[in-house]
């Protein structure tokens, strides 16, 4: 297994159009929807010409790591995903609870069922304890002790670890080293902790321990396989076993900010939560739950969800947010709400629809030089307004995996434009793949689906699917 699973940084940043009547922000239809179910948004530009109805692309979605709003604003409290998906088979089902946003009557577009994620050896940290490491002289030291302190007793930790056998949080404990000055390579963090913790029996190891290391600001971490980490390029943090006797440490390092995105302190406690409730369910990557090996050979003949984001809980929802009291956490994989066929990730955000845009297989191939296109098809769970999709390559064997998504239902503003799609509705991901691409070459591409501008804490969804050469 790799030494490192991070949590990466999804960012699409994009100008809001507001609705339609604004200047400057047109809507072009290429071509008539036509589908079996029902297109959750408007058919025209004249049904979306009102403001807060648009249904044809219009107020297009801020994006970015999170808008740091809190829950509240959205449902805010921890609730049951019952949302309508499709079988096993794919087929399209009536979305009829309400739970989630879904409507009696709606029909969600077919997409393939969700991945489950495995125990493997189930080895998790229970009870956890929770350690907390700053550096002397860092700003939000005392902000770091008290979300590590709010994390072990919220609701939020008993609903994301339900599944997995964590339990509650054995106990805290705050510890503050010197100033860190340099930047630090994995065996200088462990080095480090341990001159931190010397002398203090609350944070003495025990092989159920979580050592957090925040970083202070300036200071980024060292990458073994690719350097210096130098504005998240590799990471936001990450976690990995401490010492040999089943204990693990995590990192976080300061990223830039995103204009409309989280403050520090939130950027920050989402990274925190996302590794801390990987490391644990996951303490030795792989050991605990986990989709499998993101090192594997022919990484096509598994799902590329764990090649492209390493498949542990954290990295299966990144992107989606939750705020709970003062501080905001990452929301968490759950086999239960994917099983479900809506949203996957918990807490689930009561009565707002669930809406992603996938393909209909995991792996397509492609010729060295060459491109393919792949069919995407938008769903929800309930009817809502269009939301622009997006590209990036998550993963590769080799650099010049490119793409670009086209939809026939775009918005433009000041000369930029954005694909749109909806419910049922198909746009087309053309995939293209470096010339010379040696036989298993391959990449994963994340899909991005990216809400219109006020949904609270939920910024982005994602799907994967791949290419290889054969």
């Amino acid at each position: 297994m790799p030494r490192h699973h991070a949590r990466v940084r999804l960012t699409v940043t994009i100008a809001a159009c507001g609705a339609l009547a604004l200047a400057g922000c047109t809507v072009t239809i290429d071509s008539p929807t036509s589908q079996d179910v029902p297109d959750g948004g408007g058919s025209s530009a004249a049904d979306a010409s009102a403001a807060g109805t648009d249904g044809s692309g219009g107020g297009t979605p801020e994006a970015g790591a999170g808008d740091g709003a809190s829950a509240g604003d959205a449902g805010g409290h921890v609730g049951t995903d019952g949302g309508g998906g499709v079988d096993a088979n794919g087929a399209a089902h009536d979305a009829s609870s309400t739970g989630d946003g879904s409507s009696a009557g709606f029909v969600v577009a077919p997409h393939p069922a969700w991945p489950q994620v495995g125990p493997n050896q189930s080895v998790v940290l229970q009870p956890m304890k929770l350690v907390a490491v700053v550096s002397s002289g860092d700003p939000l030291a005392s902000d770091f002790f008290a979300f590590t302190d709010a994390l072990a007793a919220s609701q939020w930790w008993k609903t994301v670890t339900s599944e997995y056998g964590v339990g509650t949080v054995s106990a805290t404990a705050h510890v503050t080293g010197p100033a860190i000055t340099t930047s630090p390579d994995d065996a200088a963090m462990d080095s480090y902790v341990q001159q931190a913790i010397s002398g203090m029996p609350s944070a003495a190891p025990n092989g159920k321990t979580l050592y957090m290391l925040f970083l202070p600001p300036g200071i980024a971490g060292i990458d073994p396989q690719s350097g210096l980490n130098t504005g998240c390029q590799f990471y936001a943090g990450y976690h990995v076993p401490y010492g040999t006797g089943g204990d693990s440490r995590g990192v976080v390092q300061r990223c830039p900010l995103q204009p409309g995105g989280p403050t520090e302190l939130q950027d920050a406690t989402i990274t925190a939560s996302h590794e801390i409730i990987e490391a644990a369910t996951d303490p030795a990557s792989g050991t605990g739950w986990n989709m499998g090996d993101p090192s594997a050979p022919q990484p096509w003949t598994h799902s590329p969800w764990i090649a492209g984001l390493q498949g542990e809980v954290g990295d299966l929802c990144t992107g989606t947010e939750w705020t709970e009291g003062s501080y905001t956490y990452q929301r968490v994989w759950s086999n239960a709400a994917a099983a479900g066929g809506g949203d996957p990730c918990k807490p689930a955000y009561v009565g707002l629809p669930y809406y992603n845009t996938s393909a209909a297989q995991g792996w397509y191939t492609i010729a060295a030089g060459g491109t393919v296109d792949i069919q995407l098809t938008g769903f929800s769970t309930a009817t809502t307004t269009d939301w622009s999709v997006y590209m990036t390559v998550l993963s590769s064997s080799a650099s010049g995996f490119d793409g670009t998504i086209l939809s026939p239902t775009t918005v433009s503003q000041q000369g930029t434009t954005f694909e749109m799609t909806n419910n049922g509705r198909t746009s087309t991901l053309k995939a293209s793949a470096p010339a010379g691409a040696p036989s298993g070459s391959w990449a994963v591409y994340g899909i991005e689906s990216v809400p219109q501008a006020g949904v609270a804490g939920d910024p982005q969804h994602l799907w994967t699917v791949g290419v290889h050469v054969p």
